[in-house]
């Protein structure tokens, strides 16, 4: 085993999911935020999802780098297969994140778009009992 792609494989199992919900975070927060039942102050229920998701996201990757990392043939081996593992692990956990997030969210547009019912006078109400 080399010891410098067993490193190497383990900064990318790392990076790769930090650099990518990084790039989400902003909008993650503010979405995740907007979802909380009761907003709690300073972010914190989008704070923890977020930081539930880095956890998921790294130990996926860290998971399939340690499970199915190239070790002992060359280094450009080693690296292809790092990234294509980190991709993978930071792929999975963002579509489970999505589809997460997405669920609350298309219930409250079919709510939205769901057709009104006009309120009926009390007049008219009368006749109909």
């Amino acid at each position: 085993m080399s010891e410098l792609n067993f490193v190497l494989t383990l900064v990318i199992a790392v990076l790769g999911p930090l650099l990518a919900i990084g790039y989400l975070r902003p909008i993650l927060l503010v979405v995740l935020d907007a979802l909380c039942a009761t907003p709690l102050p300073g972010q914190a229920g989008a704070q923890f999802w977020l930081r539930s998701a880095h956890v998921m996201a790294i130990t996926g990757s860290l998971v399939l780098a340690l499970s199915f990392g190239e070790f002992d043939g060359s280094l450009l081996d080693a690296l292809r297969r790092a990234l294509w593992l980190a991709a993978a692990g930071s792929f999975v956990s963002i579509a489970l994140i999505a589809r997460q997030v997405w669920t609350p969210v298309r219930e409250r547009l079919a709510r939205a778009a769901a057709p009104q019912a006009p309120a009926m006078p009390v007049a008219a109400a009368d006749r109909w009992v």
